[in-house]
């Protein structure tokens, strides 16, 4: 019965493993900040800097939401064991997970010029912008962490 009940617990560990996550992501530019990774020390020995990378944070972690209850939601976690990406957008009724989603993200984030001294509202503007977004919102979130391990929240209501 022990043995059973192992074999079953291993077997489905296995398979959960092997399926993955749709939200899995492959295709993350090969130069893009990794939580836990050393990319703050301006090229000391050949590492990539905050500069040189590909996007300027490791989390970025957006919801927009509108009257009638639409949203613009945008999920993205670069860490040492991968990548998961999405994409929600009720606006246009349409989703994106992995690849498909980096595929979007990544000219956008790449475009971003803030960093985490950046005024708020600076912030916000320009997410507004590079996402085609309506300033017609009634709440903004946004949660990033930068490479150096900061994380700023930027929220506001209208």
């Amino acid at each position: 019965m022990k043995k059973t009940a192992l074999f079953l617990a291993i077997s489905a560990s296995v398979f959960l493993v092997a399926c993955g996550d749709k939200e899995d992501a492959t295709n993350v530019p090969d130069n893009a900040p990794v939580e836990g990774s050393n990319t703050t020390n301006n090229n000391v020995d050949n590492t990539t800097s905050n500069a040189d990378a590909a996007f300027n944070f490791t989390h970025f972690d957006l919801d927009v939401t509108y009257a009638n209850n639409k949203s613009y939601e945008v999920s993205y976690e670069n860490e040492t064991t991968g990548a998961e990406v999405k994409i929600e957008d009720d606006i246009n009724n349409k989703k994106e997970t992995g690849n498909q989603a980096v595929d979007t993200l990544a000219p956008i984030f790449g475009s971003f010029t803030f960093d985490a001294t950046t005024a708020n509202d600076d912030v916000i503007n320009e997410v507004l912008q590079k996402f085609n977004l309506a300033n017609d919102y009634k709440e903004f979130e946004l949660e990033i962490k930068f490479p150096d391990g900061t994380e700023k929240e930027y929220k506001k209501v209208q």
